[in-house]
């Protein structure tokens, strides 16, 4: 192909490039194709490096042929020795040489094959997405109980297809005036941290069944993480065992963020605070276990950090203090409302920058 490109070609046509120079980008119109006579260059997709040519390399013919925009970004990964073919020494060049067509038909053949297996393997991984998110979906709430006396808010919004947040409501048999509320956060996103949460959701559940109290609950959860799984992920959990006759909540924290707690009487908002380390990093952790009094107007706000750490395009969080702003001004009545008004919040403040993280809240109210 370099002698058929040398025969319209003179020295003045082969144009040298430094090392990391930008040929085209992605957009730009076809207007050339080139061939890389010496040198390296590095053809790249919304950042991301998809080939690596080297001399006797070809590129730019596909969008020189179909006159459309650029579909990538080329730069030199070393000093290069290009030589530029624009559409009518293209043209001519196909007719004297049938070998030259043939090669360049050749290159596209193969780039388009490439493409269509990654279009093919693109499919299948967004239909296992899309299945892993039901799957995932489908171990949470598929709607809050409905109690006397009581009412019960939730929300939940992945960062991606599936995430790794958790949130659960527990009624045991034994105990039917008992409600546990659970609100956990796995390190990580995606798949993962989905297959480390769900793991996580079927070892609390199945301890809550056992009528484990909370900070026992957590404990064992932990030895179970640590002895099962070989995953570096790490799960945050709160667990709120409530009576939903006298509205006493006992709890324990797993480092996860304290819920907040609207007192009706009083008119504060104040930090239900617990000790304990998150889950999976080590053996024997103690994890305090305490009590408090829900009366009847009160509520109580359990999240996850997609809430206090959502941002905006200028890397300004939303903080635990913002929302506590949110939830000292918010004028409701029931603790659907206390949701849409807290997320509603986030919403106004992140606007069009995209969610970076998982974002889930409970409320419960006594009524």
């Amino acid at each position: 192909m370099i002698e058929d490109i040398s025969r319209i070609t003179g020295v003045e046509d082969v144009r040298t490039y430094a090392g990391g120079e930008i040929i085209f980008e992605e957009g730009q119109p076809g207007e050339s194709m080139y061939l890389v006579l010496s040198g390296e260059v590095e053809v790249s997709v919304q950042g991301r490096i998809i080939d690596t040519l080297e001399p006797g390399s070809i590129f730019g013919e596909m969008a020189l042929v179909d006159n459309r925009p650029r579909s990538a970004t080329v730069k030199t990964s070393t000093e290069s020795r290009l030589v530029p073919v624009d559409y009518q020494r293209f043209t001519r060049l196909v007719k004297q040489s049938p070998d030259f067509a043939l090669q360049v038909m050749g290159t596209m053949s193969v780039r388009l094959r490439r493409l269509l297996e990654e279009e093919v393997q693109r499919q299948r991984m967004e239909e296992e997405l899309k299945i892993g998110r039901e799957i995932q979906l489908s171990l949470l709430p598929s709607e809050v109980p409905v109690v006397p006396g009581w009412e019960f808010a939730s929300f939940y919004r992945a960062a991606r297809e599936v995430g790794g947040d958790l949130y659960d409501f527990i009624k045991t048999p034994d105990a039917p005036d008992q409600m546990t509320v659970v609100i956990a956060d796995v390190t990580g996103k995606g798949v993962p941290a989905a297959l480390f949460m769900a793991y996580g959701r079927t070892a609390i559940r199945a301890e809550v069944m056992n009528g484990r109290s909370p900070a026992d609950t957590l404990q064992r959860t932990n030895r179970m993480i640590l002895m099962d799984t070989q995953s570096p992920l790490l799960m945050s959990a709160f667990l709120a065992s409530i009576n939903l006759k006298d509205g006493r909540m006992t709890y324990a924290c797993a480092g996860h963020d304290r819920p907040l707690w609207v007192e009706a009487d009083r008119k504060e908002v104040s930090v239900i605070e617990g000790k304990g380390i998150v889950l999976g990093v080590f053996d024997g952790v103690i994890i305090e276990e305490n009590t408090v009094d829900i009366n009847r107007g009160d509520f109580v706000i359990f999240y996850t950090d997609g809430v206090t750490e959502a941002r905006r395009d200028d890397f300004e969080f939303f903080e635990m203090e913002r929302l506590v702003q949110t939830v000292v001004s918010a004028q409701c009545s029931s603790a659907r409302e206390m949701v849409n008004i807290i997320v509603g919040a986030v919403e106004s403040f992140t606007g069009t920058t995209p969610q970076a993280d998982d974002l889930t809240l409970v409320v419960a109210r006594r009524i």
